[in-house]
């Protein structure tokens, strides 16, 4: 029985070795150098090389594929610089990284999905674990314990993508996909959807998980921080489609009361950015270009009221 269970264990050791050294050493596949989460490199040299004055946009897919910055800085006369990617990478994950990079006078304005605030959203998912293995390994020193729990779960899938000949082949194809580096402009916002028209899709379900109020006392902490650089943060909410805002309502206004009860600089309400049906584009929190200039204007009326004027804020 001794000798069984040790023959066991060397030929289940085996393969255990040998995806821990793929996920270490092996480095990012041609097919995942492509992708949208590869555009952190050029938003962060946007952040280290743009002058002030300077928009800071932070958040997930929402903004994204949400906001036209050229509008902002046209009406704002300020410079927009949209960080966001992704909301599976994680708000934990966006606000550990951004601070390196805040200058005095920032306006940083925050958008993230509602799932964010429930559960462990916020903690980030199988493109975080992507984002710090093949797009930037300096930062893996950000994350927190609660991040690598939520990534854990991901180390086998990640290290047998990198393993799959389907990875290495790639195919000609002149078109720029929109979900690809490619598909961001100088602002660092997704725009080769813009010339696609709506497409049918189906609403999402209710949120997975509890309000996440240690979430709450982290953004708190976050906004302390910001402050401490001199620069100002503004918390606003995603353009979302009317019938998933309808069936998610009532946890909706959970966060947005206990962004109020916490003091946070709000623009707008969840209401003002619940969109229609023929302004989305293909899920629940991307607009189409019709939706994205509705959505934009929404956010300059809201940065005007709340005393942003062009090169300066009150």
């Amino acid at each position: 029985m001794k000798y069984f269970i040790k023959r066991l264990f060397i030929f289940l050791s085996i393969p255990i070795v040998i995806l821990t050294v793929v996920f270490i050493a092996v480095p990012e596949t041609p097919r995942s150098e492509k992708s949208l989460l590869f555009s952190k490199l050029d938003k962060d040299y946007l952040l280290r090389n743009t002058s002030a004055p300077r928009l800071i946009l932070m958040g997930g897919s929402n903004l994204s594929f949400g906001i036209d910055s050229s509008m902002l800085e046209q009406e704002l006369g300020i410079t927009p610089i949209n960080t966001a990617i992704q909301a599976t990478i994680g708000t934990y994950y966006i606000m550990d990284t951004i601070l390196d990079n805040v200058q005095t006078g920032d306006i940083l304005v925050m958008s993230i999905e509602y799932s964010q605030y429930f559960g462990r959203h916020a903690y980030g998912g199988e493109e975080l674990l992507r984002t710090v293995m093949d797009v930037d390994r300096s930062t893996i020193n950000k994350l927190r314990p609660n991040q690598w729990l939520n990534l854990i779960v991901y180390f086998p899938k990640y290290s047998i993508s990198k393993i799959k000949p389907t990875e290495y082949i790639l195919k000609e194809n002149i078109e720029i996909g929109i979900y690809e580096r490619e598909s961001f402009n100088q602002y660092g916002d997704a725009v080769v959807h813009w010339g696609h028209n709506h497409s049918d899709f189906p609403p999402y379900d209710r949120i997975e998980g509890r309000f996440n109020h240690k979430f709450i006392k982290d953004l708190l902490i976050f906004e302390q921080q910001v402050e401490g650089l001199d620069a100002t943060l503004y918390i606003t909410f995603p353009g979302l489609q009317e019938t998933t805002f309808q069936i998610m309502e009532d946890q909706i206004r959970k966060v947005e009361s206990e962004l109020i009860k916490n003091g946070f600089n709000l623009l707008g309400t969840p209401d003002r950015y619940m969109i229609t049906e023929l302004l989305m584009y293909n899920t629940p929190y991307h607009l189409n270009r019709e939706g994205v200039v509705y959505r934009t204007g929404l956010l300059i009326e809201d940065l005007q009221a709340a005393g942003i004027i062009p090169g300066e804020s009150e």
